[in-house]
């Protein structure tokens, strides 16, 4: 009987009283992005596997803790519904011949993406996200752009007391130099991580800056830290937006602890806190 089925374990149903929150979100984050000159674009929700492979790594959490929702298709061919937006918007911009525009190519979307992760208060298997891509253009400003959309974003929707936290995760060329130097302190002190983060030392030591564990704070707090470690070029980077954060009076605070956990992530990473919910 159709009364004894329930919803998939992890998944929502939006009902109308909360459909209303959404649609104010979604409509304040569409002409926000327009009033940036964004375009909108919808992306397939399934893509090859493989497109998540080389653009995430297959040393990333999603990889490694099968966070991804994969089909084997009788040919032998591997499909997924997608765990994140960038690699579909790299694709479509490859694909649909947008390196021939004019540059940069300014995107958005909204939409949901899937992971297969542990249900938990507040987290879900489904996700709604807003997503805005800036291709072909590697200028700080840039990256300042994006953080100014994200800040007003919140600002239009009542947040207050919002500040930036801040970090650059450097590029291929000394990103790895700092993964050794870090990898070498966290071995250092096995005996004082938790199993979870030896795992992601062995996989991905960036994500153990990320760490919840009891007494990591402490131990983290004298690792080395990747802003010593910049190349020229990241270091410039990373300065350069500084100073136009500093220009414009907007607070932030670098956290050398702010990593992501995906190989495509170069240069900065940023998060938007809110007075009394971070």
């Amino acid at each position: 009987m159709l009364s004894n089925i329930q919803r998939v374990t992890g998944m929502q149903d939006v009902l109308p009283d909360d459909r209303r929150y959404w649609d104010v979100v979604i409509a304040t984050a569409t002409h926000l992005a327009h009033r940036y000159g964004f375009q909108r674009i919808d992306l397939p929700v399934i893509e090859d596997t493989n497109l998540f492979a080389r653009g995430m790594g297959t040393a990333s959490d999603v990889f490694v803790q099968k966070e991804m929702y994969t089909i084997e298709e009788p040919d032998g061919s591997s499909i997924t519904l997608r765990p994140e937006f960038t690699a579909g918007f790299v694709r479509a911009y490859i694909q649909n011949g947008m390196t021939n525009l004019p540059q940069p190519v300014k995107l958005f979307s909204i939409g949901p993406i899937f992971r297969r992760e542990r249900p938990q208060a507040g987290r879900y298997r489904q996700h709604s996200q807003f997503n805005v891509e800036i291709m072909g253009e590697d200028d700080p400003a840039a990256d300042l752009e994006v953080m100014m959309l994200a800040m007003n974003l919140y600002r239009e929707l009542g947040y207050k007391g919002l500040a930036f936290q801040l970090n650059s995760t450097g590029c291929p060329v000394c990103k790895p130099a700092y993964i050794e130097k870090l990898t070498s302190y966290l071995a250092d002190h096995l005996g004082k991580l938790a199993p979870i983060d030896q795992e992601r030392m062995q996989k991905n030591p960036l994500r153990v800056l990320d760490s919840k564990e009891p007494g990591m704070d402490d131990l983290l707090a004298h690792a080395p830290h990747i802003a010593d470690h910049l190349c020229e070029d990241c270091e410039t980077h990373f300065a350069d937006l500084r100073k136009m954060l500093d220009a414009l009076d907007q607070p932030y605070t670098i956290n050398f602890r702010l990593v992501r956990g995906i190989d495509y992530y170069t240069k900065t990473v940023f998060e938007v806190w809110a007075e009394g919910i971070g």
